[in-house]
């Protein structure tokens, strides 16, 4: 079972962590199952500009027949680093009307 609360706000939230305990978010970029698409291919020269749109899955375990509970669905670009935004939509019946908004910065 999925561990995380959520609490309604009707202001915005800015700069806050969200910490999820035991649930994974999965990505494949490649294969029959991916869930993740190229849209915009970089720029030859400065290898900028990719862009990648996403629907994957948050699952309740780490296992591939782990429950799905939510969703991050978005996109991310290539600018020297990756940069993500996507929003996080539960599917679980207890939390099936709400979701997050976020953008998430990764340097790899």
């Amino acid at each position: 079972m999925a561990n995380f609360q959520i609490t309604p706000r009707a202001a915005f939230v800015e700069s806050n962590e969200l910490n999820f305990r035991s649930l994974y978010l999965f990505h494949t970029p490649l294969g029959s199952n991916q869930n993740q698409s190229g849209i915009v291919d970089s720029n030859v020269t400065t290898g900028l500009g990719a862009t990648v749109v996403n629907n994957w899955p948050i699952c309740d375990g780490p296992s591939p027949g782990a429950t799905v509970v939510a969703r991050a669905q978005g996109l991310h670009i290539y600018a020297g680093n990756w940069q993500n935004t996507f929003s996080i939509t539960f599917e679980v019946e207890r939390y099936v009307h709400r979701c997050i908004h976020t953008w998430l910065y990764i340097s790899l």
